[in-house]
């Protein structure tokens, strides 16, 4: 799920989160508990994985949609809750 996820947020060119989406993914791999904590501290506050918006350009300060990214942001969506709920469910087994 997490190859998904960095996979659909760097299909937008998301690097920032796709590339820490990936460390976690490594994270977990190695059996390494610390990743479920770092995948849980990217949700809630400014900034956050919660306030990512894919599909949109910037183009002199009007944000338009990207026709070609439909269902980008839904896509999205699910796969960031799956992962959350993933990993809160295996912190509370703990």
């Amino acid at each position: 799920m997490l190859d998904e996820l960095a996979s659909v947020l760097e299909s937008d060119g998301n690097t920032y989160w796709s590339g820490w989406v990936l460390k976690v993914r490594a994270r977990l791999l190695n059996s390494d508990y610390s990743g479920i904590e770092l995948l849980l501290s990217a949700y809630g506050g400014m900034g956050s994985l919660n306030d990512v918006v894919l599909g949109q350009n910037n183009k002199d300060g009007v944000i338009e949609w990207k026709p070609e990214h439909t269902g980008l942001n839904e896509r999205f969506t699910v796969l960031s809750s799956k992962a959350w709920e993933l990993a809160s469910a295996i912190k509370r087994s703990q």
